[in-house]
């Protein structure tokens, strides 16, 4: 099933892009008609440094100082780029003591966010930035957050490529691409989807590490 694929340039940075696909796509909490490809941010050397700097912006211009990046979805590759620019000397901060760390999540049966006993010293008693490729609902961000917190850390901040949402949980969203950055982008609930009312089959299923086309 071959679909068009659409190229959206972020606004600050044209060396920054996400591709989109429209049509009926399936995710664990939503329906949504595009799917939002961020490959190239997570993948590509040169994007995902570039990326690194968009969103490491907030954080310098507010003087918000993290000591662990969690990378949701294979987001590794752009979070050490954005370790590297937030452990930078600033105007406000000319002189960074700190070095900030990078880590993944490990799941447990019921998917919860676990971290084993030799890295919650990088979450105990930290300032925790989370990092993710796409938000939508929030749900899965919501998760990260209450483990982060069983742990002992604090959330500080939440940095996505393509965000629905501008806060979560009182914490401020920063990301690159919005809503508004793509007409008539919207989400679902399960249940009370048009597409499915209107039995317009699935086109694919997608979550943060890509998608699968169907082919129905």
């Amino acid at each position: 099933m071959d679909k068009p694929i659409y190229t959206i340039t972020a606004k600050d940075n044209e060396n920054v892009f996400i591709h989109a696909m429209q049509g009926h796509f399936v995710t664990a909490s939503s329906h949504l008609n595009y799917y939002i490809g961020t490959s190239d941010v997570k993948h590509n050397h040169d994007v995902s440094s570039e990326a690194a700097k968009l969103l490491a912006r907030y954080y310098h211009e507010n003087n918000i100082e993290c000591d662990t990046v969690l990378c949701l979805y294979e987001t590794h590759v752009l979070g050490a780029y954005l370790a590297h620019e937030l452990s930078k000397p600033t105007m406000l901060n000319p002189n960074p003591n700190n070095k900030v760390y990078v880590i993944g999540p490990e799941y447990d049966n019921q998917g919860n966010i676990i971290f084993r006993d030799n890295l919650r010293r990088l979450i105990k008693d930290r300032r925790v930035l989370i990092l993710i490729s796409c938000i939508t609902t929030g749900r899965i961000i919501e998760r990260a957050m209450e483990s982060i917190n069983y742990y002992g850390g604090s959330v500080v901040g939440i940095s996505a490529v393509f965000s629905v949402k501008h806060y979560i949980d009182d914490v401020k969203v920063t990301t690159i691409f919005h809503r508004s950055d793509l007409p008539g982008y919207e989400t679902y609930p399960i249940g009370n989807c048009p597409y499915c009312k209107a039995g317009t089959p699935v086109d694919g299923l997608s979550n943060g590490y890509g998608y699968s086309m169907l082919d129905i």
